[in-house]
């Protein structure tokens, strides 16, 4: 496997990680995978992450997954497509996982020339009291309204502590108007950054604002010379190509 996505695994396994332990989940990591569980039902933040392409121990992961099945907790499984090896095909078929969504991983090699300007419209704020907490969340929420999904991580976020999170990861509200319209996530990890859940409020979509949000993440780097990680789908490619990110792999994610 190259070692960008290496880099893009152990980005999105410390994420997993954060946000496990910031609700007092479970992290497991063994030699051919990590799982993280909430002890929620929400397949957002349980994630299993194969980091092997062949299984040194199909037990453990079968018991793995039999465990949150038989807890009822939903989960997502993301493999890299370079691991995407019969091993792990043959083990989301066992367990009835399917395929739902492809995205390509991409990378930017250094933030130095990100231009520091700021949007005119938006009003970016961090997230460190209550009230950006919960215009986080309801903005996050909004994305499942209607489903099983919306529930779950209702509950995730009653539980979340603002004042556990590590400081490496940084949450970020967008406003327009003294309204919350979208939000942003920036990890650091020892070799990179990576962006996440940059979400737009439905009706405000199209206006450029979730590019806005994106721009401004790109600014928050403290060591311009470590490369920025992300996933795109076919829609936003575009967008992060014209920021100079250039794709390293795709991530199958099952269900």
């Amino acid at each position: 496997m190259k070692t960008e996505q290496q880099m893009a695994i152990r980005q999105l396994e410390e994420k997993i990680n954060l946000f496990s332990s910031v609700v007092n989940g479970s992290f497991l990591s063994t030699e051919d995978f990590v799982l993280s569980n909430t002890h929620i039902s929400t397949d957002t933040f349980n994630l299993l992450l194969p980091i092997s392409a062949h299984i040194q121990d199909q037990q453990k992961v079968g018991a793995a997954i039999e465990q949150m099945q038989q807890q009822q907790l939903t989960f997502s499984t993301w493999i890299t497509q370079s691991l995407l090896h019969p091993d792990w095909s043959n083990i989301m078929q066992k367990y009835g996982l399917q395929e739902v969504e492809r995205n390509t991983i991409m990378m930017l090699e250094h933030t130095n020339d990100i231009d520091q300007r700021t949007s005119q419209s938006l009003t970016i704020k961090e997230v460190t009291d209550d009230q950006t907490f919960l215009d986080y969340q309801h903005l996050f929420i909004e994305l499942f309204e209607g489903s099983p999904e919306a529930i779950a991580l209702n509950s995730y976020f009653q539980r979340f502590s603002i004042e556990r999170l590590h400081p490496s990861t940084r949450m970020f509200v967008g406003y327009e108007h003294n309204k919350p319209v979208t939000t942003g996530l920036l990890i650091e990890t020892a070799d990179s950054y990576g962006i996440y859940d940059v979400i737009t409020k439905a009706e405000h979509r199209g206006r450029g604002l979730g590019s806005d949000m994106f721009h401004y993440l790109l600014t928050q780097t403290d060591n311009k010379q470590k490369c920025v990680m992300l996933q795109a789908s076919n829609d936003g490619k575009h967008i992060y190509q014209r920021a100079g990110f250039h794709p390293i792999g795709e991530m199958v994610i099952f269900e």
